[in-house]
């Protein structure tokens, strides 16, 4: 076979072999789905990712409003003054809010799948001031017939303990919110009359499971929260990071910081109300998220992105041999190597979901090393040529595990790989007449 159509026949083996690899690709998706299918029927059954408002006060303000009427609707009657009583609904920021928190995890399984549940423990300080009542116009009279403290949950199932004191009293905590953008959370009724001015202090203890993420809605003049966890693979993101981190190998401590000048919250409050939603506020949300420390899924994936890269270079490398030392290789040769190739990513997933991403990379990437280098000993004729090409072989699957665990420098050691296989590659063919090699007769096998 001349040059030129065992080029191009390589090059249609590498397009066949886009095909197992596109089912393979699919095949990760499909078990990626599933585990995130799991992990969500996990937190059906026991509390979804929460997200924690800060402490609110919502206030119901009675007023007494004298308006000029045509009474019964004849507009031939005189105006007469006619008296109604309102009521309006204002949420209020606290002025500081504190949050001491810590954070115990479990992991629960599904057959091969899992999810990371969360146990926070956290004491919430809230220091409000009740603000002066703004006049409208024909306002006689106005003031605040019902106070209660309020605080937006995730996900209500998960709240396992929940004391509520306002200046040293005792509270009775209720479901709902009476928000219409906190459609889960609990409230609590103040005591007596609350005039405008007045101070008030709000302690809460809480008991809340979760599911993965937990986040806060800094809502406050002055917001800090401290939280203390045993998860060693933490993920912080949202509106702001933490100004303070430890992570170590037994757990983390981080503890944020949020002023209203950073956040605007209560002006985002403002703005939004009772009863409107408030895609505004939500975007001010800190969050911590509890990541797998290597998700196999992901690793896989990003795996096979190089897929086509390892085909290219594998079948380089043998095409070298075949044309500097005179071995015969039919075009069967490449396709089998090419499916010892893919089938290394489906050793891989199946391996990862029972051992662990490290151990299954290891193995999966050993046994085609062996497979292919034993394959290859017999086709070249020579257990030499064969122990080359694996030793290449697992050279490629060191670059590429180094690529994985390395993201951040992904781009340069794949830029520095393919400069090196270029230069290795022209360095050994530097003296090859390829126009003689072109119109020789083909070798036989």
């Amino acid at each position: 076979m001349r040059l030129g159509r065992k080029l191009l026949a390589i090059g249609g083996l590498i397009l066949l072999l886009l095909i197992p690899l596109a089912l393979l690709d699919g095949l990760v998706d499909e078990r990626q789905q599933r585990a995130a299918e799991v992990v969500a029927d996990i937190a059906q059954a026991s509390a979804n990712a929460q997200r924690i408002t800060a402490p609110l006060l919502r206030l119901e303000v009675e007023r007494v409003v004298r308006r000029m009427e045509r009474v019964g609707g004849d507009e031939r009657l005189p105006l007469q003054p006619v008296d109604h009583t309102e009521v309006d609904t204002l949420l209020v920021a606290a002025d500081a809010v504190e949050v001491e928190a810590t954070l115990g995890t479990e992991t629960r399984r599904r057959g091969l799948f899992e999810a990371r549940i969360f146990q926070q423990k956290a004491d919430v300080k809230a220091r409000f001031r009740v603000p002066a009542l703004r006049e409208v116009p024909g306002q006689l009279s106005a003031r605040i017939r019902d106070a209660r403290w309020v605080l937006g949950l995730g996900d209500n199932r998960g709240i396992n303990a929940l004391t509520v004191a306002a200046n040293g009293r005792p509270l009775q905590p209720e479901p709902g919110t009476g928000v219409a953008w906190l459609p889960e959370g609990v409230q609590a009724t103040l005591p007596g009359a609350v005039a405008s001015g007045a101070v008030i202090d709000t302690t809460a203890t809480l008991g809340l499971t979760g599911t993965s993420q937990l986040a806060w809605l800094p809502v406050a003049e002055d917001f800090r929260w401290q939280l203390a966890g045993d998860w060693p693979h933490p993920r912080f993101a949202g509106f702001a990071l933490p100004i303070e981190r430890e992570v170590r190998a037994d757990g983390f401590r981080a503890e944020w910081r949020l002023s209203s000048l950073a956040s605007q919250a209560p002006q985002r409050l403002a703005a939004c109300g009772p009863e409107a939603l408030c895609p505004g506020l939500e975007a001010t949300a800190v969050s911590l998220e509890l990541l797998d420390p290597v998700d196999r899924y992901l690793m896989t994936d990003r795996a096979m992105k190089y897929a086509l890269l390892f085909l290219g270079l594998v079948f380089g490398a043998v095409f070298l041999l075949e044309v500097l030392r005179g071995a015969a290789v039919h075009p069967l040769h490449y396709l089998l190597v090419g499916l010892a190739l893919a089938l290394f990513f489906l050793l891989l997933l199946a391996l990862a979901e029972h051992v662990g991403f490290g151990l299954a990379y290891a193995l999966a990437a050993g046994a085609c090393i062996a497979l292919i280098g034993y394959y290859l000993s017999g086709v070249l004729g020579g257990a030499k040529r064969g122990l080359g090409l694996a030793a290449l072989l697992g050279a490629l699957y060191g670059a590429l595990y180094g690529l994985l665990q390395s993201e951040d420098h992904a781009l340069l050691l794949g830029a520095v790989l393919l400069f090196g296989v270029l230069a290795a590659t022209m360095v050994l063919t530097r003296r090859i007449d390829w126009a003689r090699l072109g119109n020789a007769p083909p070798a036989v096998p």
